[in-house]
């Protein structure tokens, strides 16, 4: 909630100045507006190099396929000076429904009631397989990083700051899952009622992940590497 103070600055800012024998009534149909800065601009002969992320594939079934239907254009708050417009940084495919269904199909044929391949695969295996990943994302830190700052207009140490934390975040997970596994509580057997039994971790379904704008990178890659390798 706002405070009287913080209201009335707010206030302040926005009203017209109208003459203090403006009636209650004139007041009304004043229409009030907060100030906006002005949109960075670009040129491209003063850089710097503006990313193109080439998002015109689909991955379905753990293969990467060519789109060739519509695409959506993703653009920057930045403003290119050529066009006066959003700078245009990429595409991404504007997937129709019988496309989406096969990949939401691919992922169910996967799971299988959780006997596919990834949730009967052992833990040692699906955590080289998301260190793999991982391994893979730090090679491409520099291009991701621009695209960061490009796309919601981060500065570059915040743009740095997200993909190192979530480099951080995934190896710091993988560390204690090992250490889990050998040293803590899945690594041994356990008497309940009589019984023998063992902890173990694994996948429990499909899920579908959406990540927030302000932390694109950081909220996806944080929850897929919980939510894989566990």
């Amino acid at each position: 909630r706002l405070s009287n103070f913080t209201t009335a600055c707010l206030f302040a800012m926005c009203k017209p100045e109208l003459g203090d024998q403006c009636s209650d009534i004139a007041m009304e149909d004043v229409q009030y507006t907060f100030p906006t800065a002005t949109p960075p601009m670009w040129k491209k002969e003063e850089g710097p190099p503006k990313p193109h992320v080439a998002g015109n594939v689909v991955f379905i079934n753990g293969k990467t396929e060519p789109w060739e239907g519509k695409t959506t254009a993703v653009t920057s708050p930045i403003i290119d000076a050529e066009t006066g417009e959003r700078a245009v940084i990429g595409e991404l495919a504007a997937m129709d429904e019988a496309t989406a269904l096969r990949a939401l199909d691919g992922a169910v044929n996967a799971w299988d009631k959780g006997q596919g391949a990834w949730p009967q695969m052992s833990l040692k295996s699906r955590i080289a397989a998301i260190e793999a990943v991982v391994n893979d994302l730090k090679a491409r830190r520099s291009e991701i990083v621009s695209v960061l700052m490009w796309e919601i207009c981060k500065n570059a140490e915040d743009a740095a700051k997200e993909f190192d934390r979530t480099m951080e975040y995934a190896t710091a997970s993988i560390a204690e899952l090992k250490r889990e596994s050998e040293h803590g509580y899945l690594s041994s057997w356990t008497t309940v009622s009589g019984f023998a039994a063992r902890v173990r971790r694994g996948p429990l379904g499909v899920v579908l992940f959406l990540a927030p704008f302000n932390y694109p990178l950081n909220e996806m890659y944080a929850m897929l590497d919980r939510k894989s390798v566990v």
